[in-house]
């Protein structure tokens, strides 16, 4: 026991004597530490001292290099600016021998680049030395050269003035439709011309220089005419080498017999632009069905008159189609050479002379065909129809071609239609049945406005100034006059004429609403028949209600207007149909309750549900989307009334069904299944009835 206490205080006492041995280590290191600390600071004191004053010595020298370099500065860019100045003192000696060379001579580029070296240096010299004498210098030089610019514009503008070759133009007649890239392969300027032509016209565009519109508009006018008369005269020389001669409305044999008889080319040409006359194919039945009894009502001793000669009419058709397809060449090239914003003004001043002529010329074929009808010689009306259907086929494309054009220029194609078919009420009875028993078009794929229909209003709608000439005929329909048996007696004449054309028009209406039901049972796509009959019922009652129609038809059938407005709420219930199959998904018996929702207790039922209404709505609403931007709804009213519609009646359902699972963790793929915010859904909407979407 003793032992191992001994042990003990031996044992503490050696770990004393060691832990007294570290403890004067570690006081030794700390003071040798401390010395390095002293030794340390001390340095850093002498480095601090040595730095404030290398600062104290380096600083001025810093702010002299600095000031050096600033006028160093200074000094370059006032040497620039003596160059730039000097420069436009130079510039008159360095370009005038260019200037006084012709543009083409040296190349039209260069040429420009001189002048537009000129035109700054004029505008340096205005704006900041405009006492200079050598700015009388310049600006004699570029007054020179913008003078010659101008003149190698009109010179390259004649020496193109050519007209197109006959052979082209006819070619050009062969098409039923045309398009940008058809056209321009009429080559009227040069491709390397038009590009120099361009740069010019630019220029002179940007230096304020706008006579050369006017002297372009008329150049190209007249290259135009030229055209026109050469197509006119080579098909002249081309009948007269075949030993034929023109042969008037009297002579024997009916029109399209004569017709034939011109060459295969021809003949070719002028069936092409009859298949696609919208008019005729309603007028045809009557043309067909009345020639011969027309023929026999010749009237004896008319041989001789002074008559309208068939190849006059085929002449002035294939004028119509030709001043289209060269009006459209022209601008063209005026979209090429002219600033964006004078291009319409400048194709105005193109079309004018042509435009005159061609209304002077079917007045004059109008008139002889007039004093043929009134010689009793009622085939006249024959030549006149081939005209109008024509012109009114024509006249689809020449409304696109002169859409930006002033009403008086859009107006004189008009005209051509409206003097023409002054001659063509005799064809009313065939007009009727055409309307009725043309069964062969096809229907729009897109149910846009059937072209019988707006064929049938339009023609109406061109008789209207023609209600007293009408009237006699009219009243030899006994259905007709019966119809006015429930107006007062003792009518003026006025008033009798617009009730029997009143009572005309409703047969046409009547017809033509068979006919489109009748038509429009071909649709296997229901809501697509009800987008055809709604867009033309629409059609047809905006058209009456924007013309005198309404008024002529009301007094026979004072319930028209309710009738149609009927027959288009009941349309647009038809069309609202279509939503049944995405409704099915917003509303329907099976769904999640909503205090399991807000308990956030779904089963895989449930999540399993939501992910099929969502998966489904997508779906449908994508497939309506695409299909119903395929629609067609020309009426920009009725477009927006539908989208109205179908917002107010999808949306509200939407929002509820979006609001309800939107922040519902039914999946982890969110993105999958809600891929339509109401915004986006309404936007989809919006995109209805636009193909371009």
């Amino acid at each position: 026991m003793v032992d191992q206490t001994v042990e003990k205080r031996v044992g503490v006492s050696r770990q004393l004597e060691r832990e007294m041995s570290q403890l004067g280590n570690l006081r030794e290191v700390l003071s040798r530490s401390s010395q390095v600390a002293t030794n340390v600071s001390s340095i850093l004191d002498s480095f601090e001292h040595r730095l404030a004053r290398l600062e104290t010595t380096i600083l001025p020298l810093y702010q002299q290099t600095g000031n050096l370099q600033r006028r160093q500065l200074n000094t370059e860019k006032t040497l620039q600016e003596l160059d730039y100045v000097i420069s436009f003192y130079n510039v008159a000696g360095q370009v005038e021998a260019v200037v006084k060379e012709r543009p083409s001579g040296i190349g039209v580029p260069k040429y420009l680049e001189a002048m537009d070296r000129l035109a700054e240096t004029c505008k340096y010299f205005e704006q900041n030395n405009p006492q200079s004498v050598e700015i009388e210098n310049v600006t004699s030089l570029f007054e020179i050269g913008t003078e010659a610019v101008s003149k190698e514009f009109r010179d390259e503008l004649k020496k193109y003035q050519k007209p197109v070759p006959p052979v082209v133009t006819l070619e050009l007649l062969e098409d039923e439709e045309v398009s940008e890239d058809t056209i321009s392969g009429v080559e009227l300027v040069p491709p390397g011309v038009r590009e120099d032509l361009r740069a010019i016209a630019s220029w002179l565009d940007k230096h304020s220089n706008t006579d050369r519109l006017t002297v372009y508009a008329k150049l190209r006018s007249d290259a135009l005419s030229q055209s026109l008369k050469a197509v006119r005269d080579y098909q002249r020389s081309s009948s007269i080498e075949r030993g034929g001669t023109p042969g008037s409305l009297n002579s024997p044999g009916p029109l399209r017999a004569r017709v034939a008889k011109m060459d295969s080319t021809s003949k070719s040409r002028t069936q092409k632009i009859s298949n696609k006359l919208r008019a005729n194919r309603m007028l045809q039945k009557a043309i067909t069905g009345h020639v011969s009894s027309r023929r026999q009502a010749t009237t004896p001793g008319t041989v001789g008159e002074e008559g309208l000669e068939d190849s006059d009419v085929e002449l002035y058709l294939n004028q119509v189609t030709a001043l289209h397809r060269l009006a459209f060449a022209e601008f063209l090239l005026a979209q090429q050479l002219v600033p964006e914003d004078r291009v319409t003004r400048t194709f105005e001043l193109i079309l004018r002379d042509p435009m005159d002529q061609l209304v002077a010329e079917g007045e004059s074929l109008a008139g002889l065909a007039r004093r043929s009808v009134s010689r009793g010689d009622h085939q006249a009306v024959l030549s006149v129809l081939a005209m109008l259907r024509h012109v009114t086929s024509m006249q689809p494309e020449y409304d696109r071609l002169l859409t930006n054009c002033q009403t008086s220029i859009r107006s004189k194609f008009a005209a051509i239609i409206n003097m023409l078919q002054e001659t063509c009420v005799k064809a009313l009875e065939g007009f009727v049945e055409s309307v009725k028993s043309d069964g062969e078009r096809a229907l729009p794929k897109d149910g846009t406005v059937h072209e019988v229909t707006s064929n049938a209003l339009i023609f109406t709608e061109q008789l209207l100034e023609y209600a007293i000439t009408l009237s006699p005929m009219l009243q030899r329909d006994l259905s007709l006059s019966a119809s006015l048996s429930n107006l007062p007696r003792g009518l003026d004449q006025s008033l009798t004429a617009k009730a029997l054309l009143g009572a005309y028009i409703k047969r046409v209406l009547v017809n033509l609403g068979l006919a489109l039901v009748s038509r429009s049972e071909s649709y296997s796509d229901g809501t697509l028949k009800a987008v055809f009959r709604l867009n033309n019922y629409n059609y047809i009652l905006k058209t009456l209600h924007s013309s005198e129609l309404l008024n002529l038809v009301a007094l026979v059938e004072p319930q028209c207007d309710k009738m149609y407005n009927d027959q288009i709420m009941e349309q647009k219930r038809l069309y609202s149909q279509s939503w049944s199959r995405v409704l099915h998904y917003l509303v329907n018996h099976e769904d999640v309750p909503l205090s399991v929702i807000q308990a956030g207790k779904l089963r895989d039922k449930d999540r399993q549900l939501i992910k099929d209404k969502f998966a489904g709505f997508n779906k449908e609403m994508e497939e309506m989307s695409k299909v119903q931007r395929s629609y067609s709804i020309p009426d920009r009213e009725l477009r927006e009334s539908l989208k109205r519609d179908n917002m107010e009646y999808i949306l509200p359902k939407y929002q509820a069904f979006y609001d309800k699972y939107v922040n519902v963790a039914f999946t982890k793929n969110t993105e999958k299944y809600i891929k339509y915010s109401p915004a986006a859904v309404s936007s989809m909407v919006d995109k209805f009835f636009d193909v371009a979407a």
